[in-house]
């Protein structure tokens, strides 16, 4: 079953995280699916879900990943302790699987199901605990956090809320002042790809943070890496449109950049027009190339998926101030 889901588990969203719904299973379900306990039915119905469920896509998605590993001393004395591990509970939940198991093939991952356990059981039960802790340790819900902390540039990444540009520091260039989100989201991703060096969502969050902490070089690299595996994804083509702003606006002599990071953006919104995120970029490119009419209808455009809040009002700013400057062009 992991087989089959891996390439539905790499597309799962990497960017802003919803709450569960009201039809969202509970969190006990997910774990006895990414158990492989589930039967076909249920599997495919609770699969379809997850398709389109950010919120329970994260969780089974943190639960595959974030479960892999051996259990450790401490997790093994911690299910020790648990009512599950008493004599009667493991022969009621070995009748259990072995019923709901009988007459289908189940590839059991017996440490992983026990870890899942451990986590639901010490939350006492509480499904939404355990999403507020694997969405909490998400890589890229750390970046948006970190992102928010110190904003290191004008662009927007997906997920992050508002924050005002942060102070360019004196020395160098540098603007990032490392947040502490910011090394908890480098190790969990760092993680990830020891176990799947190849993974395009993971590789795309390396590059997002890489872009974070001004490793311009090191993000094209790895944007490319994953670009061979997904050529026309449209979260990679907005973060490559991003990595070639940033470099134009770094380099003085790098203009050209600018043109780069239009086309990437708008290849991007070919296969995803509704980003937000790549269109507040987008406008931002215009405006850098001087090509005020276009930047002008991307904010508008911005402004109508983004009806309020301070990313709104930021846009609004742009806007009223490239009127103003249209308008006055104008002038005699």
């Amino acid at each position: 079953m992991h087989e089959e889901e891996s390439d539905g588990l790499s597309r799962l969203a990497g960017g802003p995280r919803t709450r569960a719904r009201s039809d969202c299973p509970i969190v006990d379900k997910l774990a006895l699916l990414a158990a492989g306990l589930e039967t076909e039915g249920q599997r495919d119905m609770l699969l379809e879900h997850i398709s389109g469920c950010d919120a329970c896509g994260a969780i089974f998605r943190g639960m595959v990943e974030d479960f892999a590993d051996e259990r450790s001393e401490a997790e093994t004395r911690l299910l020790e302790s648990l009512q599950s591990s008493r004599a009667v509970r493991q022969k009621a939940m070995a009748r259990r699987m072995a019923g709901e198991s009988r007459g289908r093939r189940v590839i059991m991952f017996p440490t992983w199901l026990a870890r899942a356990a451990a986590v639901l059981l010490a939350l006492g039960g509480s499904g939404w605990l355990a999403w507020d802790h694997w969405i909490a340790n998400d890589p890229a819900r750390l970046l948006a956090k970190a992102y928010t902390a110190r904003r290191p540039f004008g662009y927007r990444i997906p997920g992050a809320e508002y924050a005002v540009l942060a102070p360019q520091e004196r020395s160098g260039n540098s603007v990032f002042g490392r947040a502490q989100a910011l090394d908890e989201a480098s190790i969990r991703i760092k993680v990830r790809l020891e176990r799947n060096p190849e993974d395009v969502k993971t590789l795309e969050l390396l590059a997002r943070g890489e872009l974070m902490e001004g490793d311009l070089e090191d993000a094209f690299g790895t944007l490319q890496r994953a670009l061979e595996h997904k050529p026309d994804d449209p979260d990679l083509l907005a973060d490559l449109g991003m990595a070639y702003a940033l470099r134009a606006g770094k380099l003085a002599d790098r203009d050209v950049d600018f043109g780069y990071a239009m086309d990437y953006l708008l290849r991007s919104l070919r296969a995803k027009p509704k980003s937000p995120e790549t269109i507040f970029n987008l406008a931002l490119v215009y405006e850098k190339m001087s090509m005020v009419e276009k930047a002008i209808d991307a904010w508008r455009e911005y402004l109508t998926l983004d009806p309020s809040g301070s990313w709104h009002e930021e846009a609004q700013i742009s806007l009223s101030r490239l009127e103003q400057k249209k308008k006055s062009e104008r002038q005699p």
